[in-house]
């Protein structure tokens, strides 16, 4: 059932896109909200999250701190790397290689850069996406001193913007 309900809610979002009113805007809605979730992975005493956010939903002050410009077509993908215990965690420096997919199989890399802010190192990255789509990730973080890179896959669904 878990996997029949990412197709399901999309094509819920497709119908609304026609004018159809889908059976459940609480279902969207929870499933939008899952979206914004972060993706993590837990790589000895190191944590990777990574999110993903529509562009045109940030304020101008957030887009011009992460340097990107704010679009319909624009999602903002965040990576940070992190030690030490949630509320006292630090950054760790690493490297970051994006690659995304979309669901017609078109494949891009990500331009990751640093961005340092509030005392802590994001990795930021725009990735233009024609919504409503499913896109898949694979982000490769490769720490000082690390034995190997370590790599997180999720995916995301981007819904249109409301407001036409």
């Amino acid at each position: 059932m878990r996997l029949l309900r990412p197709g399901l809610v999309l094509t819920l979002v497709v119908l609304s896109a026609c004018g159809i009113d889908p059976s459940s805007r609480t279902d969207l809605a929870e499933h939008a909200e899952a979206a914004r979730q972060p993706a993590e992975l837990q790589v000895g005493d190191a944590r990777i999250h990574a999110s993903l956010a529509p562009t045109a939903a940030l304020s101008p002050a957030i887009a011009s701190r992460y340097g990107v410009d704010r679009g319909r077509d624009v999602q903002l993908l965040l990576v940070g790397v992190r030690q030490g215990p949630t509320g006292d965690e630090v950054s760790v420096p690493a490297q970051v290689v994006a690659r995304v997919r979309d669901l017609r199989g078109v494949s891009q890399e990500v331009a990751m850069r640093e961005v340092r802010s509030d005392g802590f190192i994001d990795y930021v990255g725009a990735v233009r996406v024609a919504p409503p789509d499913t896109l898949a990730f694979e982000v490769t973080v490769r720490r000082e001193g690390a034995d190997a890179p370590a790599v997180l896959r999720f995916s995301r669904e981007v819904f249109a913007p409301s407001g036409g």
